[in-house]
């Protein structure tokens, strides 16, 4: 299980989180909902140790989670210039038998320069390499954002089998219904703590609540429009 509790971090005057607080259970894909701004990445890269809290603990199966045990997808990934794809995945873990196995996901020229892909592309190149290092919290910020409608779905269907690895799934998507599709639990990130979680038996209500709060305003800002 995955344990957060009391987390906090603050850019400068500015908190982020403020006391935020969450349980992930082992083999469980958990997402994060929030508006822009609202802490989600900087939660992640928390969780990723590329951050360290100003205060608060996050312990996985007990223990105090490290940056070995964590994949981390960014929004937008990084590419060293003149590798190519498969020096990439060759970096991260030099395996040819499973980046075999993993590299039939998708359709990738593996032997082009990363560099050279389109943003859709380098998404899943990024997303191959997080599953190459098989660790137990897989952390997914945005991971649908320039991905086309194919490979959005097949990017589901890894995710939702990712469960079957024991490990833990987070992730965030600013478009609700990708994150109802493949989690098993949502959690609503306002003024920096968790505000709300959401069971999947609820998730159509939770749809029709932000369809209401987002889109309601403008049948009285046309109305009386020709």
């Amino acid at each position: 299980m995955l344990q957060i509790s009391e987390l906090e971090y603050a850019y400068g005057e500015k908190p982020v989180l403020r006391g935020l607080g969450l349980e992930v259970a082992a083999g469980e894909i958990h997402g994060i909902l929030g508006q822009n701004g609202a802490g989600k990445t900087t939660l992640f890269r928390l969780l990723a140790g590329w951050l360290k809290p100003h205060a608060g603990t996050v312990h996985w199966q007990g223990e105090a989670l490290a940056k070995q045990q964590t994949a981390f997808l960014e929004t937008d990934p990084y590419f060293y210039p003149y590798l190519s794809g498969m020096e990439y995945l060759r970096l991260i873990r030099n395996d040819a038998d499973r980046i075999q196995q993993w590299s039939q996901i998708f359709d990738l020229p593996l032997e082009e320069l990363a560099e050279d892909y389109s943003t859709g592309m380098q998404k899943k190149l990024a997303f191959l390499g997080v599953l190459l290092q098989e660790r137990p919290l897989l952390i997914l910020d945005e991971p649908f954002n320039g991905v086309d409608f194919a490979g959005n779905e097949v990017m589901m269907a890894v995710i939702r089998r990712s469960g079957l690895l024991k490990g833990a799934t987070l992730i965030s998507s600013h478009v609700l219904q990708t994150l109802t599709h493949v989690c098993d639990r949502i959690s609503l990130l306002k003024d920096g703590h968790i505000a709300h979680i959401v069971e999947r038996a609820d998730f159509p209500a939770l749809e029709a609540l932000i369809r209401a709060e987002t889109t309601g305003h403008l049948d009285q800002l046309f109305e009386g429009w020709d």
